[in-house]
């Protein structure tokens, strides 16, 4: 069983169990190690490396990161951001009041060697349990398909694409509380990165990407249903 900060998941690894518990500032070390061995080789467009002075804000208060251990060894963490900057917390297009809460799913990284597992995904229901009432959202490279295709498996869905970090696109990834949307299956279409503009135009329309199509770098997105 994993427990952390009360909550439970009643899952096993098949590998072994890890011990789950919040970083703090004495865990920098271990957590930027593993944070540049899981980006080793990924390209900016797929993946956004963070600083050490941006690890460190998030232990001493901005975030909240949960980690997983293996003896002495951090193999995994997920990081829940609530101090986000104003140019980073997406409140209009969610169409959150200003004391709505809001938090990031800010990074998580998964040592090589414990890949494939599902570690990706229990981090992800965790921060979400963490959150309580809070929206939350992420962003994920279009081309970097665990990443998005396990966060809409979560219940997160599309909402936006921009450019950022450098000019690289990154669709914006939320889960409302409260949020009622329901997509309109018959008209929904199945888009892939060659037309990323179309699937821009599209969600500023109000469409919302709900799931990977068959093809797994499409999208698919639809426009709310009209009749609920």
């Amino acid at each position: 069983r994993w427990r952390v900060a009360g909550l439970m998941s009643t899952a096993a690894w098949s590998t072994g169990g890890l011990e789950w518990r919040l970083l703090g500032p004495a865990d920098l070390q271990g957590m930027h190690a593993l944070h540049l061995e899981s980006v080793a080789g990924m390209a900016p467009q797929a993946v956004k490396p963070e600083t050490r002075a941006f690890l460190q804000s998030l232990l001493e208060g901005r975030g909240r990161v949960l980690g997983g251990w293996s003896g002495e060894q951090l193999v995994a963490y997920g990081v829940l951001q609530h101090d986000l900057l104003p140019e980073d917390a997406p409140r209009e297009l969610l169409s959150l009041p200003p004391r709505a809460g809001l938090c990031k799913l800010a990074g998580a990284a998964v040592h090589p060697t414990w890949r494939g597992g599902g570690l990706q995904r229990w981090l992800i229901q965790q921060r979400i349990a963490l959150a309580g009432d809070c929206a939350v959202f992420a962003t994920a490279a279009p081309c970097n398909l665990p990443s998005w295709h396990n966060l809409l498996a979560a219940g997160l869905m599309v909402r936006g694409l921009q450019y950022r970090y450098g000019g690289h696109a990154r669709y914006l990834i939320a889960r409302v509380p409260g949020d009622t949307f329901e997509g309109d299956q018959k008209h929904a279409r199945e888009l892939g990165p060659e037309v990323l503009d179309l699937q821009q135009q599209l969600l500023d329309q109000g469409w919302r990407g709900l799931r990977p199509g068959a093809q797994p770098e499409r999208l698919c997105l639809a426009p709310a249903a009209r009749d609920r």
